[in-house]
């Protein structure tokens, strides 16, 4: 083939162009000029970053006829050999199609010639936590002390799997994600380079979307000429991708404030037969939401173009940050949901539609919090519900104090009474009627219940099912403190179950012969005639 992908043709040959790892190459860089070289590395971190890549550069930087050198010259036999991989001296081994100790074994026998033409025989071993346990303990030996001038590189992206023991006798570097910027930056100079024209929107759609791996952007770039020839521009781009812009998400939180519940709905519907998908629809509006948070708190935003940075702060302005935090939270609830749900299109129309009544959660948050400061009086009703229907709520009186279901407020219909059986009986629908309005289930549970009698300062109350016990369990606290108010004293309310009786047996008699001849005469001389049977 004559075409290579830019991801290949534009591999990163020398340290200075790995982007976004200069804690690694530094480091790298200084232990070659010093000689200070270990047997062993281990290269850690996200897909597409550049572990492989780095490996092969230190491999150059080893063997170049002119090294061990950082800066590797890259037109000697050992240098192209290597950045061609045909090294006999650079071995490079899948992982994951080597696992076994058979594998490891090979590997071993090897180790006991010598690099044929460079000064040291490298091994990189790319994905190396595929290998299996026994392969790992085969190793270790021959990893701590390898046969002189012999250095082993691996690269993973899971080194949690990787052995401890490994571990330990490598040094670790970790890579980490390349920022967007850099990404952007990158993309830039390699589109020039190509003579390709695209727009700086487009560029950050697809650094986004390489989710921090360099490989990954230029393999998205590439699928984007591919469609877009020469001229790449963002609609494009978003197109190829099934990418929503931002413009999109800013008019739905413009929905959801203004409580256009249908309009929502209706536009969601529109993005949906486009062919959007659904999980995708929903990372890209926390995405969205994540940088309307960073300008709510102040964070400079770096991941976008300086044209959509507006857009953010808008909607910053239209929400409290509770109110981002509650939408967040109920967008990653319906995604959970989502996945085991057989209609998701509902579930995510129920979110929207929750998302549009955020004044009603305002509400019920302010009620919960002047209860637990003693009073309702300092809720303000809502002005929208005047509008609705006409007239003007009603305030109560505030509330002096906590609500405390020990301190009922006295009533007037019903005086202070002394503690005894005939009175409680006689007032029982009164005090049924009490705590009715604490909870009606209750009352009605209690205006039934059989009242066994009064024994040394309780009052002992019969009930006939086990519902009908629980109701008043729960409401045991209150219906004590109303009893205490009435009579003066504090009385202890008893339940009881009431013993169900067990079934009477009922005895059934087998008819007989004759007494079906004495019952129907007529049947008589038939049975005698054909000496008929009962069964």
């Amino acid at each position: 083939m004559s075409y290579i992908v830019l991801a290949r043709k534009y591999r990163p040959q020398s340290f200075s162009e790995v982007y976004a790892q200069d804690h690694v190459t530094k480091i790298l860089q200084s232990a070659i000029a010093s000689g200070r070289i270990a047997h062993a590395y281990l290269f850690t971190g996200p897909r597409g970053v550049g572990k492989t890549s780095l490996a092969r550069i230190m491999a150059k930087s080893l063997n170049c006829d002119e090294g061990p050198t950082t800066h590797p010259c890259n037109k000697c036999t050992n240098c192209t050999e290597i950045t061609s991989g045909v090294s006999p001296d650079v071995i490079e081994i899948d992982g994951a199609s080597n696992t076994g100790v058979d594998d490891i074994r090979d590997l071993q026998k090897e180790l006991m010639y010598a690099a044929s033409g460079a000064k040291f025989k490298i091994y990189i071993i790319d994905e190396v936590h595929m290998l299996s346990k026994n392969a790992f303990n085969a190793l270790l030996k021959t990893l701590e002390e390898p046969p002189e001038n012999v250095i082993f590189i691996f690269a993973t992206t899971e080194p949690h799997k990787v052995l401890p023991t490994i571990i330990s006798r490598c040094q670790r570097y970790d890579f980490k994600r390349i920022p967007v910027e850099a990404i952007v930056a990158r993309l830039q100079e390699l589109s020039e380079l190509e003579g390709i024209k695209v727009d700086a929107e487009s560029l950050y759609l697809i650094a986004r979307k390489a989710d921090g791996g360099m490989r990954d952007a230029l393999s998205l770039l590439d699928q984007t000429i591919s469609y877009c020839a020469n001229d790449i521009n963002v609609e494009q781009v978003r197109q190829i991708f099934g990418m929503i812009p931002n413009q999109v998400y800013f008019d739905f939180m413009g929905k959801i404030k203004a409580h256009d519940a249908q309009n929502l709905i209706i536009g969601m519907h529109r993005i949906f037969e486009e062919g959007t998908d659904l999980q995708e629809f929903i990372a890209n509006m926390l995405e969205f939401l994540r940088m309307v948070l960073h300008s709510k708190l102040g964070i400079q935003i770096k991941d976008v173009s300086q044209e959509e940075i507006p857009l953010f702060a808008d909607v910053a302005n239209m929400f409290s940050q509770n109110d981002l935090l509650y939408i967040m939270s109920q967008l990653v609830q319906t995604r959970n949901d989502i996945r085991h749900s057989n209609n998701p299109y509902l579930l995510i129309e129920a979110t929207l539609i929750k998302l549009t009544r955020l004044d009603e959660i305002d509400e019920i948050s302010s009620l919960i919090a002047s209860l637990k400061q003693g009073g309702m009086g300092s809720i303000a009703p809502p002005s929208r519900n005047i509008g609705q229907t006409g007239h003007k709520p009603v305030q109560k009186a505030p509330v002096s104090g906590p609500i405390a279901y020990s301190q009922p407020e006295p009533q007037a219909d019903l005086p202070r009474l002394e503690a005894t059986e005939e009175n409680l009986r006689g007032n029982w629908d009164a005090l049924s009627a009490r705590i009715s309005k604490s909870s009606k289930m209750a009352g009605l549970v209690f205006k039934t219940a059989q009242f066994v009698g009064l024994r040394a300062n309780a009052v002992v109350l019969r009930l006939d099912s086990v519902s009908n016990l629980n109701s008043l369990k729960t409401q045991l606290e209150r219906i004590e403190a109303i009893i205490a108010d009435v009579f003066g004293k504090p009385l202890r309310l008893v339940l009881e179950l009431q013993e169900k009786e067990a079934p009477t047996k009922v005895e059934i008699k087998r008819r007989t012969i004759e007494d079906v001849k004495q019952e129907v005469p007529e049947l008589k001389s038939f049975i005698e005639q054909t000496e008929a049977r009962l069964i």
